[in-house]
């Protein structure tokens, strides 16, 4: 995912960004930056001469946003799965509709769990100032 914003504070290695609001905010309405006062914080491993006020484009990488994919969809899948094919064992005399019904409840269930452990637990999103925009 790659933003781009203005410099509002170098603090060392650490930079302080305010992003563009551009069509790509409305994936999650905003709402990782209203958990972060609406800034990004980055670091520069470049050791891009930085200031502020200027504009830079800041990235996360790739195999990061995927494993923060897997980890909020694979849960209520396997949670699914687990709950459907347990239930029949659990509960013999149950139909089809009520096992489905038990496996879905558990899909929701399981993620609204990874839902509130991901708003106590922040991921702390590794940005990185990529290159400084003219």
């Amino acid at each position: 995912m790659t933003e781009k914003g203005i410099i509002r504070e170098i603090k060392e290695n650490l930079v302080i960004v305010i992003p563009n609001m551009g069509a790509a905010c409305f994936g999650c309405m905003n709402q990782e930056c209203k958990d972060n006062g609406g800034l990004i914080k980055a670091k520069n491993p470049k050791n891009l001469p930085l200031r502020d006020g200027q504009r830079v484009e800041v990235r996360a990488p790739g195999l990061y946003l995927l494993c923060q994919v897997l980890a909020a969809l694979l849960p209520p899948a396997f949670g699914f799965m687990a709950s459907f094919s347990l239930a029949p064992r659990l509960f013999p005399e149950a139909g089809e509709g009520t096992i489905a019904g038990i496996g879905i409840m558990t899909l929701f269930a399981t993620a609204f769990l990874i839902y509130r452990a991901k708003k106590k637990i922040p991921s702390g999103k590794a940005y990185t100032v990529t290159k400084i925009v003219f």
